[in-house]
């Protein structure tokens, strides 16, 4: 986690200082009269573009912001294309060595590929193998740098790189047009190296396309939606709107949320309530999780016992204003919780999910505390064998499965983990599934595969009552059903032939 973080500030100061080479590289070229026209045309116009056209490529995928953007989703592509005639130009008039420009060109028709794949993707149409493979290995290489997050948000975006035409005024420029250089080629290798990895995880999803859902005559699977973006505050109306709305389309027996602690009290939590108050009328079951604050690693290592304290007292509100019938007092501990507090034993995490199950069962009983596990390793062994232990104060277990960098393939590997340890309680408790797929990294079809998956290995397995489909709506994250430009994905139309099926299955 340590190195991620590190990594990934390696690459924004690269990003940034690649923004700025643009910028000043434009400014410098557009002065020049001997630069050839057409030249100078290109690089002034795509210099002049790269900076909204970054900002169009992240808020262009969220709901929040798409309704002023989506008429100009179109720059980012637009101008990548244009980094890349700017490369080719250069070539063909000698401006820039060989020996640096086709490695730039290279650069900049990967970044141009994999903006045209993922406009394509959000424009609600399917994008040619090779793109998308392109799209999944470039995925792959921003993970190096930031981990699972490179997945599904919209943030980690590579920029692209003018080929140097001009020559360097002192010896300090002339170093940072190196070293810039360098880190293309680089990240270019990088994802050159993923690319049959990244084919072969795409191509993994099809395997699944036959999988079927496990009848179940009494009735006793539900499917659910977690909603809402997470929540630092109240959930923004656009989200109540759209997700109540498509949670009652889908007539899903479950909702999810989750609620950071700067939601976790107050006017926040009193308009949360309200929000889903109807939701909850028709007997719908509620799952709530508490999540990370912004300030989470330093409150953890400033002091450990405050910070716990402090997250008893979030559970101890939430208990009491929502009553969910199912609570996880920690988003993912072993994934997201040792990316943000740094914290990586089992041993905290069981003490602190003991303590939380004791407050909330003080509150309200009938609440069951749930454990959730994501990662699959040794240490999600040792949570996973405390937790569904009889005898301890856990009521349920939550299995997140979700795809990998690698498609398919890990997600397979994590079931069979999976079903290995529920085998090991002749009498388990409950266990449910948090499941969901990426489409703009992967592609639409399939974020549907592996939704379908995740439902016919949960319906087959009996100690499994429920899936959870990550999530309504693109926000904050790029997997929901609902697209940034309000769209519904395939895998929407899975759901609800699943919630069929089941209930034909339970008449």
């Amino acid at each position: 986690m340590t190195s991620h973080r590190l990594l990934g500030a390696i690459y924004l100061a690269l990003s940034v200082a690649m923004i700025a080479w643009d910028i000043l590289m434009a400014g410098r070229i557009a002065q020049l009269r001997r630069i050839p026209r057409g030249f100078q045309a290109l690089t002034g116009i795509a210099g002049l573009l790269i900076l909204p056209a970054l900002v169009v490529a992240y808020t262009s995928q969220s709901l929040l912001y798409a309704r002023a953007i989506l008429l100009v989703s179109w720059l980012w592509p637009f101008t990548a294309l244009l980094f890349v005639l700017q490369t080719v130009y250069a070539l063909g008039r000698r401006l820039v060595t060989p020996l640096l420009g086709f490695p730039l060109l290279v650069y900049n028709i990967i970044i141009a590929t994999v903006a045209v794949t993922k406009f394509t993707i959000t424009g609600g149409h399917s994008p040619a193998e090779f793109g998308l493979a392109l799209n999944a290995a470039q995925a792959s290489m921003l993970g190096t740098f930031f981990g699972t997050p490179a997945l599904w948000n919209p943030i980690y975006i590579q920029v692209p790189l003018f080929a140097p035409s001009l020559p360097a005024r002192w010896s300090f420029t002339r170093m940072a047009r190196v070293a810039l250089a360098g880190a293309a080629i680089a990240m270019t290798a990088l994802v050159v190296v993923e690319l049959p990895g990244a084919y072969a995880g795409i191509r993994s999803y099809q395997s699944h396309d036959k999988d079927q859902l496990q009848e179940h005559p009494e009735g006793d699977f539900r499917i659910g939606l977690k909603i809402f973006p997470d929540l630092r505050s109240g959930p923004p109306p656009l989200a109540i709107r759209n997700d109540l709305a498509l949670a009652d389309t889908l007539d899903v027996d479950a909702i999810s949320v989750v609620v950071d602690p700067e939601a976790a009290r107050g006017i926040a939590l009193d308009s949360l309530a309200r929000s889903i108050e109807q939701a909850r009328a028709d007997s719908t079951v509620l799952i709530v999780a508490l999540g990370y604050p912004k300030k989470g690693e330093a409150e953890f290592k400033q002091s450990r016992e405050t910070y716990t304290t402090a997250r008893l007292k979030d559970v101890d509100m939430i208990a009491r204003r929502l009553k969910p019938d199912y609570l996880i007092p920690a988003v993912d501990p072993l994934e997201e919780g040792t990316r943000i507090l740094r914290e990586e034993s089992p041993r905290y995490w069981i003490d602190y999910f003991a303590r939380a199950a004791r407050v909330a069962h003080y509150i309200y009983p009938r609440i069951k505390v749930a454990v959730p596990i994501s990662s699959y390793g040794t240490r999600d062994s040792t949570l996973y064998a405390w937790a569904a232990r009889p005898g301890t104060p856990i009521d349920a277990v939550i299995f997140s499965l979700f795809a990998g960098f690698d498609g398919a393939r890990s997600l397979d590997t994590h079931m069979r983990v999976a079903q290995r340890w529920m085998r090991q309680f002749p009498k388990p408790k409950d266990h449910w599934v948090f499941a969901g797929g990426y489409p703009l990294a992967h592609g639409e079809e399939n974020q549907l595969l592996t939704i379908k998956e995740a439902l016919a290995w949960a319906t087959a397995e009996v100690p499994i009552k429920g899936l959870v489909v990550y999530e309504g709506g693109d926000y904050n994250s790029v997997r929901g059903l609902r697209a940034a430009d309000g769209r519904l994905r395939p895998a929407t139309y899975e759901i609800v032939r699943a919630e069929k099926g089941l209930r034909a299955s339970a008449q």
